[in-house]
């Protein structure tokens, strides 16, 4: 018997899979970080001092390349007998009262740049420190003058904020202005004058040429957690300062200063 093979061709059914877009667009983005904080000096100090006595480090800058302040806390570690501040150096000098060209020998004081209280040493004997606001709607010594002193509580950061110092107009970087060639375009003014030459509220004008005057400016940060505003463009230099207790044990004392 023959048999037949009965083929059947049978349909293939193709299902294609479509994928729902869940999405309008991508786009990718290559951020490059800038970080404008930098810290300049000597990292690792080794210093000796004698108990009872206040020693100051080497110099730390701390540099803002960014165009926007920068707040920077200042944290070290804690020992009981050993305080630890920050101080700044400032030159000050008689100037030709009429072309106002630096003469004489110029004096250094130091200052505290963060602290609740502002301290000044090396102010010669005589004298007293003064902060001198320059500010047109100021109309007489007594609004501009702040006597301060070697100690003395400021009641907020230096410069005050109706000091004209502190803006853009006083732009002590750059000579076109007419303004003194410093290092810091703005900030406050420190002064040393004759205490005999402070009368109230006033400054005895007339021996002027007698005067102590800032050759740059500078800042004070009023505040008890070490907490300082680098301005943009600039920087805030200062040396670390240990006043060591009188009955401190002697030996090595390690304290680390954190920039955060």
């Amino acid at each position: 018997m023959n048999k037949k093979l009965l083929m059947f061709a049978l349909p293939v059914l193709v299902i294609g899979i479509v994928t729902a877009l869940s999405y309008y667009g991508i786009f990718q983005m290559t951020l490059n970080v800038n970080q404008p904080i930098t810290l300049e000096g000597e990292t690792e100090q080794s210093i000796n001092c004698d108990a009872g006595e206040t020693c100051l480090g080497s110099a730390i800058r701390v540099s803002n390349s960014g165009d926007n302040e920068k707040i920077v806390n200042l944290i070290t570690t804690n020992n009981p007998d050993i305080e630890v501040g920050y101080v700044g150096k400032l030159s000050l000098t008689q100037k030709d009262i009429t072309t106002w060209v630096a003469t004489g020998v110029p004096r250094e004081i130091t200052y505290t740049i963060v602290g609740d209280t502002f301290e000044a040493t090396n102010i010669p004997e005589g004298y007293t420190l003064i902060y001198y606001k320059d500010n047109p709607a100021n109309a007489n010594d007594a609004d501009r003058l702040l006597t301060i002193g070697e100690i003395g509580i400021i009641a907020g950061d230096l410069p005050q904020s109706d000091d004209w110092n502190i803006g853009e107009l006083a732009n002590y970087c750059d000579l076109s202005n007419g303004y003194d060639d410093y290092e810091h375009c703005v900030g406050a003014k420190l002064w040393v004058v004759p205490t005999s030459d402070i009368v109230g509220d006033a400054l005895n004008w007339a021996n002027m040429a007698d005067y102590y005057y800032e050759t740059d400016l500078i800042y004070y940060f009023a505040n008890s957690e070490g907490k300082i505003t680098v301005p943009a463009g600039s920087y805030i230099e200062f040396y670390p300062q240990y006043n060591v207790d009188a009955y401190a044990t002697g030996g090595e004392y390690v304290l680390e200063t954190t920039l955060a």
